[in-house]
């Protein structure tokens, strides 16, 4: 997988896969595949992606995917709150809008938005007027009743998410909610599609893609995330991405030098 930056809210990412296990970003995530063909699931929805499909993921949603053949290709791009609701001319008393599409089929703009994503020279201008287009295309709630599995379950993401850059125990996160951990972890389990202690890792390294983004240090970045250190911030990050933070801190780096930006002395993963 390698990474660039389109824009300070807009991420952009091309791989190779044959499988991801369930995992989750703290952004929006529209994946387009441009070869293979690949089973997604998540709590919202399940079905099969194919080669020219477009298919979407909410803030903190997990999923994973699995090919039967071949490594499936794909671009996925990872816009903000605040440009989805921007692109949607939305209000900001409106809420963080919920997609509620599952998959764009292949036509005219989603060929020509993977046509775009995997351009040797990838233009901004043209990719972010795509996936503008294809937005105007999806459906969106602002209802959080939709967008939730759970009256609980949510209390306790939103706790996790709040407390964010640093670890909670399941022990704690039960207490602060009221109920038995076992409780907890069942009724977390059944509709998130993970344990909550493997939901808080995630939700770090979510934080963790940010900050590499916004330049910092490898190894402050793990200190600041409450890593016990930056090759537990590298393991973590490569059960998500399959690559470690370095991957990614460097394609950052090297976008910013290509655009002129902007560069922070970047840590190593190890």
């Amino acid at each position: 997988m390698s990474f660039a930056l389109q824009r300070s809210d807009l991420l952009q990412a091309r791989g190779t896969a044959r499988r991801f296990d369930p995992h989750l970003h703290s952004t929006y995530s529209i994946v387009a595949l441009r070869r293979g063909a690949a089973e997604i699931r998540s709590a919202r929805w399940s079905g099969t992606a194919r080669a020219g499909d477009v298919f979407f993921f909410n803030p903190y949603e997990v999923h994973s995917a699995c090919c039967s053949g071949e490594d499936a290709e794909y671009a996925t791009l990872y816009p903000s709150g605040e440009f989805l609701a921007d692109c949607l001319a939305l209000g900001h008393s409106d809420g963080p809008p919920g997609i509620q599409t599952a998959i764009l089929r292949q036509q005219p703009v989603t060929v020509q938005l993977v046509e775009a994503l995997f351009a040797p020279v990838a233009e901004s201008g043209a990719v972010e007027a795509l996936l503008r287009r294809m937005l105007a295309a999806c459906d969106f709630s602002t209802d959080p009743a939709v967008q939730s599995p759970g009256a609980l379950v949510r209390r306790a993401c939103l706790l996790i998410h709040a407390n964010g850059t640093r670890a909670m125990r399941t022990e704690d996160l039960a207490r602060e909610m009221g109920v038995h951990k076992s409780h907890l972890v069942r009724a977390f389990s059944t509709a998130v599609g993970m344990a909550p202690q493997t939901y808080v890792r995630q939700v770090r390294v979510a934080k963790a893609r940010e900050l590499i983004c916004e330049g910092e240090n490898l190894s402050e970045v793990a200190l600041m995330l409450d890593f016990s250190d930056q090759a537990h911030l590298t393991r973590e990050f490569k059960k998500v991405f399959g690559v470690p933070p370095g991957a990614l801190s460097r394609d950052i780096g090297g976008t910013r030098q290509t655009k002129g930006g902007p560069r922070r002395q970047s840590g190593r993963a190890r």
